[in-house]
């Protein structure tokens, strides 16, 4: 199998559009899974951070009770200890508005079998406990999906035992605000599926693909919920394959959907569906795409990256590719490919791959431009020498323009202190907030399971 090099996305790097990083992340990682879930949880207090949950997920020999924590700030991997919660895979996990700082999980597997219930966990303190609902619970099922539309939250089929899915065609609602089930059995439903995809816009639930038995899909449906009713959309040439265990996230009006599984193996192909035009186009990567896999946990997460990159800012894509060429010639014959995981990129193993080598950095001062090429401002000659020490990356510096000189940068500069602010006269490179795709573990149709955490900028 071939080795897929992504550049790291570390915190001085701003991500070049159609590329596939490595998101640079401290801490330890969560070990190889397939089946688990990605939330993203945005801060509700000036004093936290935007964080993504992943949750539960399974691996040949265990199913997993943990969960663990990324905090999207200081890009650093947190362990919680989640009391009370039942392990689990191939579940779903939402929010909802109504319900500030909860984080709700329905449904999935255990080693003994398929599950209905609901679990919540408080985000503060990762405290989790078994939800008490009313009205008639859905039957068991692993492999869902779920959409929500306010404080409703909507599943439909999912699996039962083996490859077949649950016989029923209703549309199960969980109501978060009075904790209660209802369902309802639309015109024009799919056919039973598991493994299938289903996101929500503008109050409508998109639902994609599946399988059942040895029967893969490549259908969309669009339900409307105040109609109660299913609509059929006609598939077009520019459509992916029937597939399933495939992943999918909404960003505005689009859907974004990528991997998953057919009767040929896992797949790596990228597809967009735009919700008002009801079109599909498939994503154009300049980069290589990441590994082909299925099962694995996928969410949108805001990112801040630098508006002009200290590493990348006059790099093109041309840069980055014949980076990567280059990468090839170094890497061991023996490496394997799951040696590129995010949770410890300085193991002997690791594949390392900086996004960047430029060494133009440029500092305005006072409104004037000052570049390392040796031609320098008036403004610049009255300033001191910038010290920098030499046990401190590139992207562990931070300059300080403060009372007209430049401030020392010490080899203890953390993370934290790489945020991009004006503050107090200080000058550090200026940031901006992105959205990206951000996907987690899985596995391939050859026993392949991945530890890896990959962003896209949308």
């Amino acid at each position: 199998m071939a080795v897929e090099l992504h550049p790291f996305l570390e915190t001085d790097t701003r991500p070049s559009p159609n590329w596939w990083y490595v998101l640079s992340i401290s801490g330890s990682s969560p070990s190889m899974r397939v089946g688990h879930t990605a939330t993203f949880v945005q801060a509700v207090h000036s004093d936290e951070h935007d964080k993504v949950f992943i949750i539960g997920g399974a691996n040949p020999e265990q199913v997993f009770n943990e969960v663990y924590v990324l905090d999207l700030v200081v890009r650093s991997w947190d362990t919680l200890e989640a009391p009370g919660f039942r392990g689990r895979y191939e579940h779903s996990a939402f929010c909802v508005k109504n319900r500030p700082g909860v984080l709700f999980v329905f449904g999935g597997a255990t080693q003994s079998g398929s599950l209905n219930d609901v679990q919540s966990m408080n985000i503060s303190s990762g405290v989790w406990s078994d939800v008490e609902v009313s009205g008639t619970l859905p039957a068991p099922r692993t492999h869902h999906s779920c959409a929500v539309i306010g404080s409703h939250v909507y599943f439909y089929s999912g699996g039962h035992i083996g490859p077949d899915p649950v016989g029923d065609r209703r549309v199960h609602c969980l109501d978060t605000s009075t904790m209660s089930w209802q369902s309802i059995t639309p015109l024009n439903s799919p056919k039973p599926r598991h493994g299938h995809l289903m996101v929500s816009y503008n109050n409508r639930i998109f639902l994609h693909g599946g399988v059942s038995g040895s029967t893969f899909y490549d259908d969309l449906f669009i339900l409307d919920p105040d109609r109660n009713s299913w609509a059929s959309i006609k598939k077009k040439k520019t459509a992916p394959s029937p597939r399933a265990a495939h992943g999918g996230i909404i960003s505005n009006k689009d859907i974004f959907m990528f991997g998953g599984m057919n009767k040929s193996g896992a797949l790596n192909e990228g597809y967009k569906f735009n919700t008002e035009m009801n079109t599909w186009s498939k994503l154009e990567l300049e980069g290589p795409p990441p590994s082909n896999r299925l099962d694995f946990a996928i969410c949108t997460i805001p990112l801040r990256v630098p508006v002009s990159s200290l590493k990348l800012s006059q790099k093109s894509q041309t840069d980055l590719t014949a980076l990567s060429t280059k990468a090839l010639h170094v890497l061991d014959p023996e490496l394997k490919p799951d040696c590129t995981s995010s949770g410890d990129s300085t193991s002997d193993n690791a594949i390392v791959v900086e996004s960047a080598c430029a060494q133009e950095i440029d500092i305005i001062t006072n409104g004037q431009q000052t570049s390392t090429d040796g031609n320098r401002s008036m403004a610049e000659q009255n300033a001191q020498q910038t010290i920098i020490d030499s046990n401190c990356s590139t992207a562990e510096q931070k300059v300080d323009i403060q009372k007209g000189q430049q401030a020392s940068t010490h080899s203890n500069c953390s993370e934290a202190e790489q945020k991009a602010d004006i503050q107090n006269g200080q000058l550090v490179p200026d940031t901006e907030e992105v959205t990206m795709i951000l996907i987690n573990g899985g596995m391939d149709t050859e026993g392949e399971i991945f530890d890896d955490t990959l962003v896209l900028m949308l």
